[in-house]
């Protein structure tokens, strides 16, 4: 039996009312577990709020329980337990979680190793493919059936998370844990389509814009590593008449040219301010540089927020992994 879970599942059955929260800027593995774990907890006859800030991206709306989800909590509600799943830090749960004044207790389930362990529980696995996994180890330990629609959200957020299977992260353990749940209901060929073929033109007339702006750049005394950037503006979103989400994925053009090692994804999110996310295939660990900018993430997969102009952003982000290469003698 996997004890991991023990102390999530006695909150859980001791509780009536939840909530149950996810990262701002969510992707598949932040929606998929949600959804996921939110179903799961109505069919053991809670009472379930889910919240993201964010709104979802158009991709996952069709995931079962997507309507259900609200961008907004009275801060004067209270819940018996909050359940956060996929994110490293309370403050990117949002506003209106970060301002409630009667959460219940927090169960943290995770699977980023830079997670600050902010719950009253937490489950930290670092191992796991994705926070899926973990809620499919969740409802395993629990007694919960896993029904389709709730293999459908898990399924999701592990093939996303994955890279549909791409990724180091996919391990033997993802690819079973998937299995199971396609036994149970989730359609891969559905899925994929309605995920990555069906994608408004907007997001194209985005992605042009932002490889113009692509840059390799070699990094001397480093083995011949090489970074790629790609940026996108505030005006290039308008200019597609793209949301902000659309941008998600871009960075792995970058990392996918040969050669590479890094890629980065600076994306205007304010006035004099970008998030920074990084791709890193072999020995870079993106995470590691991020985590010096009060980000986080996996050893290939990471982001940060900072302040500046592009062009400082860049400088400071390009000479941060030079500083990480040069300490790690690559």
């Amino acid at each position: 039996m996997d004890r991991r879970f023990d102390k999530a599942i006695e909150e859980a059955r001791k509780g009536k009312k939840f909530l149950v929260v996810s990262h701002i800027s969510p992707e598949g593995d932040a929606i998929g577990s949600l959804l996921g774990l939110t179903l799961a907890l109505r069919s053991m006859g809670k009472d379930v709020t889910a919240y993201i800030e964010d709104p979802i991206p158009e991709m996952f709306k069709f995931l079962p329980g997507a309507s259900t989800v609200v961008h907004e909590l009275d801060n004067a509600v209270s819940f018996d337990a909050t359940f956060a799943v996929d994110c490293g830090q309370k403050d990117r749960l949002g506003r209106g979680f970060v301002e409630l004044k009667e959460p219940g207790r927090v169960v943290n389930i995770d699977h980023h190793a830079t997670n600050d362990c902010f719950g009253d529980v937490n489950v930290i696995v670092p191992d796991a493919s994705a926070a899926g996994e973990l809620v499919y180890d969740f409802c395993k330990a629990a007694g919960v059936e896993i029904n389709s629609e709730i293999a459908e959200n898990l399924y999701v957020a592990i093939h996303t998370d994955t890279g549909s299977f791409r990724y180091s992260s996919a391990t033997a353990e993802a690819f079973i844990k998937a299995g199971d749940l396609v036994k149970r209901g989730a359609e891969p060929w559905k899925i994929a389509r309605l995920v990555y073929e069906n994608l408004p033109a907007r997001k194209f007339k985005l992605l042009a814009m932002v490889l113009s702006t692509l840059d390799v750049i070699d990094i001397e005394g480093a083995g011949g590593i090489k970074i790629a950037t790609l940026a996108v503006t505030l005006d290039m979103f308008k200019k597609a008449g793209a949301e902000k989400d659309m941008a998600d994925g871009f960075v792995n053009y970058a990392r996918g040219i040969e050669g590479v090692q890094v890629g980065i994804l600076f994306r205007e999110s304010g006035p004099q301010a970008y998030k920074v996310s990084m791709r890193s295939k072999g020995e870079v660990d993106v995470a590691e540089v991020t985590m010096s900018f009060g980000g986080g993430g996996h050893r290939n997969a990471a982001g940060c927020t900072l302040k500046g102009s592009l062009e400082e952003v860049k400088a400071t982000i390009i000479k941060a992994i030079r500083a990480d290469l040069a300490a790690h003698k690559l």
